[in-house]
């Protein structure tokens, strides 16, 4: 697919006052919502089912019952459990219980945690269950409730048999904003559990812990960061910044940014895929445990560990990239998917590894599988571009799939290893069958400006736009006409470009020695470039992130 960026307006602002006003046209917001209010979520909690949630879980408090929490084995996941973790311990209520299933299991809740707590009241399901209809029919055919607070997408056959189900794409679900990320709503659901409680419980405060987690899950989720997900990143971010719990220090410590101004992205690169990584390649009670952690000297050591499993899952990830990459030396002309799977890659990869492949090859959708072969199942991962509804091709595929879940971008899936072509063409065909400008990948530049602009004024006014995420893309600015020269390459395998902007402004391109093109930047000379601007806390300055080199026209740079 061709890469195309387009220049969302042609004024040139007179000051950073101007600037600011552009850039909050070009993402329709309004000064107001620079510093929303945490009361502000009070808005939000008008959904279908979340108040009957509440009181079915406050009854079976109020009997003793036992309540089983389960969740996905993902980051959303885990800071969900790790909420609800939190607070029936904080309330004092002693008959809970977690179960995360194994990745093995495939996604959802399985009949196995049924079977493993036979005697349970309640289960309470985290980031799953909507779908879930094995495990959820098999606890309600044995008189337990199941209570699902759940964000994926609905399936047009109808939901799983839960006794309350709240979410808010849920037909007849009369909340205006559907993206709220599991984390999210299991905060706003605990807002409206300690309402039901009785008198005999404890009423505990929901900031701190509670919406840092909410924040690290719903950044590492790639929800919109708009509205609700904005209120709660940016609420969260503030209070990791000012007063980081216990538990999220230690996470924080583990990857190296204890003493920097934490953003969007450095929860969702650098502290999602620590919590990610324990259901990856290990256990992800390991993650549930450190953010329910009371001991420090344990939470240090879980920390570590998760940081040596994270270390390990970049070298496995690079391995198996550099292997597909040298298996599809080249994609057919007019090919816009691919399906592909072995049985050594780890199941816990697939996922990273189909963002990966998707971006690398520019396709529209990539499915990343990895097969059990005493079994002859297949399991994986499937990532699609933006403007394609993943979910509704492979809704197309539904007869050729054991079990699938997932959101219009992202899924996972499960298939008998002999279907495994079957699929790839029938996805293909659906895929394929869409318009062909949804195959260019379009990307806004913001304005035009001057390198002069590029101050640390500049990038101190920019942090009023944070946090950063799908629905408010960090600025991209376009230099028009400005000398590249190159400084040196840098990182472990030397991928990384360091340049200097206009003789005086410092940029890096990431992986640029990777890219097909990058002798233009080798040999230095005159280009336009297209910028996000970042912060060096080495160097205490500016640089220019640099995501475009070319010859721009009057509307778009290839």
């Amino acid at each position: 697919m061709q890469e195309r960026w387009e220049l969302k307006t042609d004024r040139r602002p007179g000051n950073i006052h101007d600037l600011l006003e552009i850039l909050l046209e070009n993402r329709a917001m309004e000064a107001g919502q620079l510093h929303p209010d945490i009361r502000d979520l009070a808005g939000y909690v008008v959904m279908k089912g979340i108040d009957e949630a509440a009181r079915v879980v406050a009854r079976h408090m109020d009997k003793g019952g036992k309540i089983v929490l389960v969740s996905d084995y993902d980051c959303d996941g885990i800071t969900s459990l790790a909420q609800a973790s939190c607070f029936f311990r904080e309330i004092g209520y002693p008959r809970f219980e977690t179960y995360i299933p194994l990745r093995s299991e495939g996604y959802g809740m399985p009949p196995r945690a049924v079977h493993a707590h036979p005697d349970a009241s309640l289960f309470l399901i985290f980031d799953c269950g909507t779908r879930d209809v094995e495990g959820i029919s098999l606890a309600r055919s044995r008189q337990i409730d199941t209570v699902v607070i759940d964000h994926h997408e609905v399936p047009s056959n109808g939901t799983a048999p839960a006794s309350v189900l709240v979410n808010p794409k849920q037909p007849g679900c009369h909340s205006a904003f559907k993206d709220f990320s599991a984390s999210g709503l299991t905060l706003l659901f605990l807002t409206r559990l300690r309402k039901a409680m009785g008198e005999g419980f404890p009423h505990p405060k929901l900031g701190g812990h509670y919406l840092q987690l909410a924040a690290l899950g719903t950044i590492a989720d790639m929800v919109p960061l708009v509205e609700g997900n904005r209120i709660l990143a940016h609420q969260g971010l503030a209070s990791l910044n000012t007063n980081a719990s216990a538990p999220m220090r230690l996470l924080i410590e583990s990857a190296g940014l204890e003493r920097k101004r934490l953003t969007a992205r450095h929860l969702g690169y650098r502290l999602g895929p620590r919590i990610n990584v324990a259901g990856r390649l290990a256990d992800a009670s390991l993650a549930h445990d450190l953010l329910t952690c009371q001991d420090e000297e344990r939470g240090a050591q879980l920390a570590l560990e998760l940081n040596r499993l994270n270390i390990q899952r970049q070298t496995d990830e690079q391995r198996i990239i550099e292997e597909i990459r040298g298996r599809i030396k080249e994609v057919p002309p007019g090919r816009r998917t691919l399906v592909v799977g072995d049985p050594r890659w780890p199941l816990g990869l697939v996922g990273i590894l189909a963002s990966r492949v998707l971006q690398d090859l520019q396709l529209g959708a990539v499915v990343i599988l990895s097969i059990e072969e005493s079994a002859g199942i297949a399991r994986g991962s499937a990532r699609g571009i933006q403007g394609l509804d993943l979910h509704r091709a492979l809704s197309g595929c539904d007869d050729l799939l054991l079990k699938w879940g997932g959101h219009q971008m992202a899924a996972g899936l499960t298939l008998e290893a002999h279907a495994i072509d079957d699929f790839s063409a029938r996805l293909e065909a659906i895929i394929s069958g869409q318009p062909p400008a949804m195959f260019q990948w379009r990307r806004t530049i913001d304005v035009c400006i001057d390198p002069l602009w590029v101050t640390p004024e500049l990038e101190y006014a920019l942090r009023d736009l944070e946090p950063h995420g799908v629905g408010n893309p960090p600025p991209a600015f376009l230099f028009r006409d400005v000398t590249i020269r190159p400084r040196g390459c840098f990182g472990p395998r030397r991928n990384h470009l360091r340049v200097l902007l206009a003789d005086r402004l410092p940029g890096i391109l990431w992986r640029a020695i990777e890219r097909p093109d990058h002798s233009r930047w080798l040999n230095g000379g005159t280009h336009d470039v297209v910028f996000q601007l970042a912060w060096d806390d080495y160097r205490n300055e500016p640089f220019c992130d640099i995501k475009a080199v070319g010859n721009m026209g009057s509307a778009e740079i290839a």
